[in-house]
Order: C-alpha cells, then structure tokens, then sequence
C-alpha cells in the first residue's frame, strides 16, 4: 500500500503521514477497529501532502484542510445501499481494490461499504475540477461525487462491537487509469476559460484594473500549482497574461510556484523573446 495521510479522528483539526505496510494493512483490514462511535475511528486519505501547508499553531502541525493535500494515490468511495458487495465486485472484477463493510453495515438497510482503488498514476488535486470530477464520476456513477474531493477522508475499518457483522475483500487486478496527462489537460482548458471569463468581466467594470486582476489571479494558480505541473502551468499561465497584453516587469514580479523559483526567470525571459 502507498503512503497516507492520517486524521487521527473525525473532529481532529490536524493530519500527518503514516507509513502503512502490506502486513499491517492486512491486519488493520481483517481485525477492524471496534468502537461504539465512528467519530473515534482513524480516517486516511492515500496520498501526498501539498508542497506548502498551513500548519496548525495547536498541535503545530499540518491543518486538517483541503488545500494541504497535494495528490491522491488512490480512489476512495462509499456505497450506501446503491447496490450489493456481490453486484459491485461482478462490475468492477477487472481492477484491484480494497474493500469492507461500514461502520452501519446491517444496521441500516443494505449494503453498506467503501471501497479503494490504488491508481496507476497519482492524480494532483489542483486537477480536481469540475470536468474531471465529472470524468471520474462516469466510473461510479452510483456513487456522490464528494468522494472525488481532494479531502475526502475515509474512515479505517471498524465495527461496533467485537463480534458486529462484517466482511472484507482484497481482490487483485489491474490498477485503476485515467491517463494523466488528459485529466491535466482537461483542468487546464476549464481553468483557462475561468480566467479569459473572469478577465472580461473585470475589463467590463473597471478596464484601468484589468491587468492587475489578471495578475492576482494568475498568481493564485501559482500558489496552488503542484509538482510534476509547474512547467506546463507557468508556460500556459504567462503566455495568456503576454497576449493579453501585461509587460515584462508585471510578470517577472509575480511569485513563481514552489520549487521553480530558478526556473522561473529563465522562462518568462524565453517567452518573452518569442513575441
């Protein structure tokens, strides 16, 4: 199994990474926690952590929030009583998973169970818009898609007493692919269309204030780009904000993504020269 983030309970405002071995996931997946309150039960996200985070002044470590984590290595969603464990697993017989039952399983009516799904590839939140959750839902479509938010934790197996019902499946098969390199480029289309929607608008309000909009804006995408997308992010980024028209000293003064601070100049300088 990948590495994962941890919340150590539903109400914790802080995560931190947990090392989860073959043999202890077996362990954890096969002898579920027992508590009478799910609120009590550890919650993980399969995953990084983003490059920067905002850390808790309590516990002085990374906030529980959605924008501290960077990338998911596997999928997570929830069945509740859309259909059986035996309907899913005839569905879905091709890829690998990990599944068991919920904390409400046999409580409420029918099956109640979650499920994950390792990935092929990593897929970076910053990725997670609109359109590509929309990707992702067709391949559940029974399923809300809140479980393709960059933070949906999934609580860790466990029941309500020592001998509540329950029932696990580790099945092998293929990982899971959306082809990466689409789901980016998917985000970016939307995104770039939010921004050209977004700067006409101010253009319409205020066109003396449309530069440095722009320039705000761009710099948010900056500050949420993730690695392994720095490049392509910057070269779409300054390209839009040179045909719109901002100058040189405008764009060299934004801050650059973390990690392509070096980068950066070289960029822009060579972007620059091909007007």
């Amino acid at each position: 199994m990948p590495t994962a983030l941890l919340k150590p309970h539903q109400y914790s405002t802080y995560m931190k990474y947990v090392n989860i071995t073959k043999e202890s996931w077996d362990k954890l997946i096969s002898h579920p926690f027992v508590t009478p309150n799910k609120d009590e039960a550890p919650l993980l996200i399969w995953g990084r952590m983003a490059d920067i985070v905002e850390i808790d002044p309590v516990y002085n470590k990374p906030r529980c929030i959605g924008t501290n984590v960077g990338r998911m290595d596997c999928i997570q969603v929830d069945y509740d009583s859309v259909c059986s464990i035996e309907e899913f697993v005839k569905c879905y017989h091709r890829y690998a998973f990990q599944l068991y039952t919920s904390h409400s399983y046999t409580f409420k009516p029918g099956d109640r169970f979650r499920v994950i799904f390792p990935l092929a590839e990593p897929i970076q939140c910053s990725w997670l818009v609109r359109p590509v959750k929309d990707i992702l839902w067709k391949m559940f479509p029974e399923v809300d898609t809140t479980c393709f938010d960059k933070a949906h934790w999934q609580i860790l197996p466990c029941i309500r007493y020592s001998e509540a019902p329950y029932r696990f499946l580790q099945h092998q098969g293929e990982r899971l692919s959306f082809k990466s390199d689409k789901l980016e480029d998917v985000a970016m289309e939307y995104k770039e269309s939010f921004h050209w929607k977004k700067a006409i608008a101010e253009a319409d309000r205020d066109p003396s204030a449309n530069h440095q909009g722009m320039l705000n804006y761009v710099q948010k995408v900056f500050d949420g780009t993730t690695e392994g997308s720095r490049d392509k992010t910057v070269y779409k980024e300054v390209m839009w904000l040179i045909d719109k028209g901002c100058d040189y000293n405008e764009v060299i003064s934004l801050r650059p993504p973390v990690g392509f601070e070096q980068d950066y100049i070289r960029k822009v300088d060579r972007l620059f020269g091909m007007r």
